[in-house]
């Protein structure tokens, strides 16, 4: 015989759980953040779709932009809470112009094995000959998504290596799919391609893979997640649990990764959510291609976004100086590697 007192308390504690999901939904605190369309942003993807973000007690709003600096506006005004970009020249100009947009946490960063913006060069001129080594790289159409942006100090640092300076190439400034059909046509003859594009185009033999980046640049800091100046100073807390989510994705994304590769334990997942964000003619790429690390604590590299800024500032690049430490806040990587304890890899 069922006992009517157990009954009627399990009844009760199944109308007590029913009725604390509403409040607990209404008690999640609104985020709204910009990003990218990119394997970078793939760990937001995660803490997103694997409930990350609502763990932690925020309810993620998103708004994509086609590229860094349409956001820049929106988060200095506070109509976004933070966004997902490179660190530009654009950044710093906006910092120096009164904009204190803080760099919170990393985003993506090459390392070897790992590295998403390779030179590549038009496989015509390999198979001509008149590229061979670095040095060929004088006088060559040379692309990049725009003036002044994350990918200038790789064409430096190559450039250098090559013992060339920066304006022995010929600068065309171009969003990466568009460099894609500029490698076709020939209108551009290089580039520090971003992946995927970079493996597409490899494997349709259009170009020709010369060098991974970090031979050039090794733990350049591609890209950052920044927080706006009233994210960081107003809602704080707010903040601190929006980077708690994200470095659970950005953890998990990590352990998507071995041997240069996504080929790790939560490879399949991870290629997986990309796969619902970012549609390839070819997804068999996504098992090919060369993505970029991450940090497992989060923090950014600040030497790197030191020598970033410098040859921008060297190029003519910054209207206003910056003091690029003081742009820097790890307060809420270090917030969240508190709560959520030392990176425990996946097996």
């Amino acid at each position: 015989m069922i006992d009517r007192r157990h009954a009627l308390a399990g009844i009760a504690a199944i109308a007590a759980a029913a009725a604390a999901r509403p409040v607990r939904a209404q008690a999640l605190d609104t985020v709204n953040m910009g990003k990218l369309i990119g394997i970078s942003d793939c760990p937001f993807y995660i803490a997103d779709k694997k409930g990350y973000f609502r763990d932690a007690g925020v309810n993620v709003v998103w708004t994509t932009f086609s590229q860094s600096q349409a956001m820049v506006v929106p988060v200095a005004q506070g109509q976004l809470d933070g966004m997902g970009a490179s660190v530009s020249a654009g950044i710093y100009n906006a910092i120096g112009a009164g904009v204190p947009l803080r760099i919170v946490g990393d985003r993506g960063i090459d390392y070897a094995p790992y590295g998403a913006l390779p030179l590549i060069v038009r496989t015509e001129l390999v198979k001509s000959g008149r590229f061979k080594t670095l040095a060929d790289l004088k006088g060559l159409r040379f692309a990049e998504p725009g003036k002044g942006s994350a990918n200038l100090p790789i064409v430096y640092r190559f450039l250098k290596k090559a013992g060339l300076k920066y304006d022995d190439v010929e600068h065309v400034f171009l969003p990466f799919p568009d460099q894609v059909a500029g490698m076709h046509n020939g209108t551009i003859d290089c580039s520090t391609m971003i992946e995927p594009f970079a493996t597409a185009i490899v494997k349709d033999g259009a170009g020709t893979k010369i060098a991974a980046d970090y031979t050039a640049y090794p733990n350049h800091q591609i890209s950052a997640l920044m927080f706006s100046p009233q994210f960081v100073t107003k809602r704080t807390d707010v903040a601190k649990k929006f980077f708690v989510g994200y470095l659970r994705g950005l953890r998990y994304y990590h352990d998507a990764l071995r041997d240069g590769k996504f080929a790790g334990p939560t490879a399949d997942d991870v290629i997986s959510i990309l796969e619902s964000e970012i549609k390839l003619p070819d997804p068999s790429i996504w098992r090919t291609l060369t993505p970029s690390a991450v940090q497992t604590n989060g923090r950014v590299d600040a030497a790197s976004l030191q020598y970033d800024y410098d040859v921008f500032n060297e190029l003519g690049l910054i209207q206003k100086a910056v003091n690029v430490p003081n742009s820097i806040d790890m307060s809420f990587a270090d917030y969240a590697n508190h709560q959520l304890g030392p990176y425990k890899p996946r097996t």
